[in-house]
């Protein structure tokens, strides 16, 4: 077991900028009701998922306020129980899957989704495959090679399972969807051409037991959350999140998304600040949680002339974790040495090797209410070792991906305990 306590205190202040409020309108259509959802969102490029809303963080407290259809909670760039020792933050570890050098049909190496049963076995989408294990950590089968054939795995980038117990795999570059049962047989492919599916969307997770959460870029603008019935893939519901964009990518280029499903909630982000909005299915903006980081960066668009060479990411921010008591996690990283990140990309993609990215990393500890209590940071969090999270059973209870020593997956219990 292991508990860690974050440090180094920074309080600052400043004033919201002048943006205008949230908005939120709907737009019957026949046979079914689309809803649209107007947001001043700086949307992720179709390369990467990210999502938010332009407001300035300021305060050495959080402070909340009520916009559009949406509560917005802006947190300082440290939480005040930074170095007082009222929280920590404990991970024990419970079992780990795959092994570092045999038999060689447990060696992971590109992991790319984690699922988990209500008896506990586990499945890993790895490079070209599926393998299982029990929840003691013992092989259980593997499944598929490499192919664009039936049960064949070509560019793979994540799963999911069904509410009825399947495994719904998005392969060949998510150009289309398969469905696995939880022994690894191959069911059935959903192709890409299907109603629901047109357009730059990816899977993202379940609401219920028929409908399917899609999120993407949407033509010609914008980011569309588009639910989905299963079986048959009709469009039930959607929403769209327009930007209002300050400084647009050169050439064009679009900007779009994706996101998570958590309790029920669609959650999405954003790259160009620290921030996560909260979506009811219908598409109104239940809560916004951001935290005042002035390093972090967008993204760099490298250009030379008229032509665009290439989009550099610096700063990410992870989907939230829930943990008991009603704790979320939150894990981000950012540099501190990129101001100007389009010159630093176009130096990069014209081959001037510039300086590499110093990064910040952060583990969050937030509240209930999503105030911003602590963090881990740098070192600290190098040695809690925390990983990716890739699956969640149960409030707590992670599975979480690891690269060093060597590529496996770890299921963890993490909570927080307040000192009496």
């Amino acid at each position: 077991m292991m508990g860690c306590f974050a440090e180094n205190v920074v309080r600052s202040s400043c004033t919201l900028s002048n943006v205008p409020p949230l908005t939120l309108w709907r737009s019957p259509v026949t046979p079914r009701t689309q809803r649209f959802a107007a947001h001043p969102l700086l949307l992720a490029s179709l390369l990467t998922a990210t999502f938010g809303l332009l407001f300035g963080a300021c305060g050495d407290a959080p402070a909340t306020g009520d916009v559009g259809t949406g509560l917005i909670v802006e947190n300082p760039f440290h939480g005040p129980h930074q170095t007082d020792g009222a929280y920590r933050l404990v991970m024990e570890e419970l079992v780990q899957f795959g092994a570092e050098e045999a038999p060689e049909r447990e060696l992971l190496s590109q992991i790319r989704g984690v699922e988990v049963d209500s008896d506990g076995n586990v499945y890993i989408l790895d490079g070209n495959r599926l393998i299982s294990f029990t929840a003691e950590g013992e092989f259980r089968w593997e499944s598929g090679r490499e192919g664009e054939g039936p049960g064949e795995f070509s560019r793979a980038r994540s799963m999911f399972m069904t509410p009825d117990g399947l495994l719904l795999v998005a392969n060949q570059g998510e150009r289309r969807l398969d469905l696995f049962s939880l022994s690894g047989k191959f069911v059935l492919t959903i192709p890409r051409d299907v109603r629901g599916m047109q357009g730059f969307l990816s899977p993202t997770g379940f609401l219920n037991d028929s409908t399917v959460v899609f999120t993407g870029a949407a033509m010609p603008t914008g980011t569309v959350v588009r639910l989905l019935r299963s079986p048959d893939w009709v469009v039930t519901d959607s929403f769209q999140v327009i930007p209002t964009l300050e400084d647009p990518p050169p050439g064009g280029l679009l900007i779009g998304g994706s996101g998570a499903v958590i309790d029920g909630q669609i959650v999405l982000r954003r790259s160009d600040m620290y921030e996560l909005s909260i979506h009811a299915p219908d598409g109104d903006t239940l809560r916004v949680v951001r935290r005042n980081v002035p390093d972090f960066t967008r993204h760099g668009f490298a250009v030379s002339g008229n032509n665009l060479l290439g989009v550099s990411f610096y700063s990410r921010i992870s989907m939230p974790v829930a943990l008991p008591g009603g704790y979320h996690l939150v894990s981000a990283r950012w540099p501190t040495n990129i101001p100007d990140p389009d010159e630093h990309a176009t130096a990069s993609f014209s081959g001037e090797n510039p300086p590499d990215p110093i990064n910040h990393t952060t583990l969050d500890v937030y509240d209930a209410d999503w105030r911003l209590l602590f963090s881990i940071e740098n070192e600290e969090l190098d040695a809690l070792d925390f990983g990716t999270v890739r699956a969640q059973p149960a409030p707590g209870d992670l599975y979480i991906v690891r690269t060093s020593p060597y590529p496996h997956v770890a299921r963890v219990r993490v909570t927080v305990e307040k000192s009496e």
